[in-house]
C-alpha cells in the first residue's frame, strides 16, 4: 500500500512539473509571437507615415510650382514695357492694343537725335528720354530704329546705337533691353530707292543683332511674319511700301508678346 501511494505521489509531482514547464513554453511563445506582430505593425505604420510623407511632399512640391508658374504669369501679366522708335513704332503705338506700355517715337526718330527730341508720351505728357528713364521705371524697353539711319556709315549708326543701350542701362538697371530689327520694304521701294533697300536694312539688322548679350539685351525680328517668299516686305501688307496696314500692327504687338515670353522661358 505504502509502495502504491509512493507511485501515486511520483506520477502527481511528474504531472505538475509537465503542466508548469508547458505553461512556461507558451508564454515564452506568445510574448515572442505579440512582439514580432508588433514590431510588423510597426514597420507598416513607418512605412504607411513615409508613403503619407512623401505624398505630401509631392503634393506641397506641385502646388509650389503652380504658384511659381500663376506668379511669373502675374509678373508678366503686370510688366509695364517701354517701346522707342521710328514710324514704324507710332503705328505700334496707335493700332498694336499693346497693355501696359508708353512709346516714346516719333516719325523722325533715329540714334542721332533721340537725346535731343521732346515727345508726347501719352498718359505721361511732353518730356525728353531721360526725363522719362528717370521719372518711371520700366520691366523691358524695346528699340526699334535704322530706317532714319541706313544712310549713314553703319559703324557710326552702330555706335551710336550702342551708346543708347549702355545709356538705357545706365538709368534703368533692371530692365530688358529687346532690339527689334527694322522691318523691310517692299521689291519694287528696295529696287528703286538708292538709299532705303533691303541689303542695307539687312546689314544695319545683322550689325545690331551683335549688340545682343542674351543676358539684359535681346534681339529679335519679325521680318518673316510679314515678308514675301522673296524676304521683302509683302506688297499686299503695306499702303506705302514701308509700313504696314494698320491690321497688321495687332499681328505685330501679339508676335512681339510672343516671342518676349520666349526669351524670357530661356533666361
Amino acid at each position: 500500500m505504502k509502495k502504491s501511494n509512493s507511485s501515486m505521489l511520483l506520477t502527481f509531482c511528474v504531472l505538475i512539473i509537465t503542466v508548469i514547464l508547458f505553461a512556461f513554453f507558451c508564454k515564452n511563445h506568445f510574448e515572442k509571437t505579440d512582439t514580432k506582430s508588433k514590431e510588423n505593425a510597426d514597420s507598416s505604420l513607418s512605412q504607411s507615415e513615409a508613403i503619407t510623407e512623401s505624398s505630401s511632399a509631392e503634393s506641397l512640391s506641385s502646388v509650389n510650382s503652380q504658384e511659381s508658374s500663376q506668379n511669373s504669369d502675374t509678373e508678366n501679366e503686370n510688366a509695364v514695357s517701354l517701346f522707342i522708335g521710328d514710324s514704324r513704332t507710332v503705328g505700334l503705338m496707335e493700332y498694336s492694343a499693346i497693355e501696359n506700355a508708353d512709346f516714346f517715337c516719333n516719325v523722325g526718330m533715329s540714334v542721332y537725335n533721340i537725346q535731343k527730341n521732346t515727345v508726347a508720351v501719352p498718359t505721361v505728357g511732353k518730356v525728353t528720354l531721360t526725363e522719362l528713364l528717370n521719372n518711371k521705371k520700366y520691366d523691358r524697353i524695346y528699340i526699334m530704329l535704322g530706317i532714319n539711319e541706313v544712310g549713314y556709315k553703319f559703324e557710326t549708326t552702330v555706335k551710336k546705337y550702342s551708346e543708347l543701350i549702355g545709356f538705357i542701362k545706365e538709368k534703368q538697371q533692371n530692365a530688358i533691353i529687346i532690339i527689334q530689327a527694322n522691318l523691310h520694304v517692299t521689291k519694287s521701294r528696295s529696287d528703286s530707292d538708292k538709299v532705303v533697300t533691303n541689303s542695307a536694312i539687312d546689314g544695319l539688322n545683322s550689325q545690331l543683332s551683335k549688340l545682343a548679350n542674351n543676358k539684359d539685351v535681346f534681339y529679335i525680328d519679325a521680318n518673316p511674319v510679314f515678308d514675301d517668299e522673296s524676304g521683302n516686305l509683302a506688297s499686299d501688307k503695306t499702303g506705302d511700301s514701308a509700313h504696314l496696314y494698320a491690321k497688321y500692327y495687332k499681328s505685330w504687338g501679339d508676335w512681339i508678346t510672343t516671342a518676349t515670353a520666349e526669351i524670357l522661358k530661356g533666361e
